[in-house]
């Protein structure tokens, strides 16, 4: 039987989402373990393509960094919350930057969007259980607040910046 070229990219595509899911979930490993960051970034990446398509650029500057003891699916969360918030806050085009580094004993990953940016006066509040800047029906407010849980409980930390109209910056630091 003949596989038409049509059929061959449907099967490939579907082939990459269940590797990305795979990846992002790691329902096989609900153990801490020694994961590399970049693959847990770009599985997330995958998965919100429908986000970013013909809308967002997705720029990547990795440094070269050790694996990290984590929980993968766990942090994977954590990447898909922030990057999510920031495909969000971008009304048209943009860009989100996702850089990595190594920064005193950890493995810092910036996430920095061309989004609406966050008020000062909120910006307190954002991992605040309940919190949200969305409207009703369209965020909880779990999504920070359980980031900034999960980066405290790997011994990490988490940091916002943001201007008004320019962006935001997540700084996420963990333990190397």
């Amino acid at each position: 039987m003949q596989i038409s070229p049509v059929t061959k990219e449907a099967l490939r595509r579907i082939s990459n989402m269940v590797k990305s899911l795979k990846n992002f979930t790691r329902l096989d490993e609900a153990k801490k373990k020694e994961v590399d960051i970049h693959e847990g970034l770009n599985s997330t990446i995958d998965l919100i393509a429908h986000e970013t398509k013909n809308r967002i650029e997705i720029k990547k500057e990795y440094a070269e960094l050790p694996l990290i003891s984590c929980y993968p699916d766990y942090v994977n969360q954590v990447f898909m919350n922030i990057l999510l918030n920031a495909c969000q806050s971008i009304s048209d085009k943009g860009e989100v930057c996702i850089k990595t580094s190594l920064k005193d004993n950890f493995a810092l990953v910036q996430i920095s969007d061309t989004g609406s940016g966050i008020e000062k006066s909120i910006l307190k509040n954002i991992f605040d259980f309940g919190f949200t800047t969305k409207k009703i029906g369209q965020g909880t407010g779990l999504g920070l607040a359980l980031a900034r849980k999960i980066i405290e409980e790997h011994k990490g930390k988490i940091e916002v910046d943001s201007i008004v109209g320019k962006g935001t910056t997540f700084s996420i630091y963990l333990p190397l």
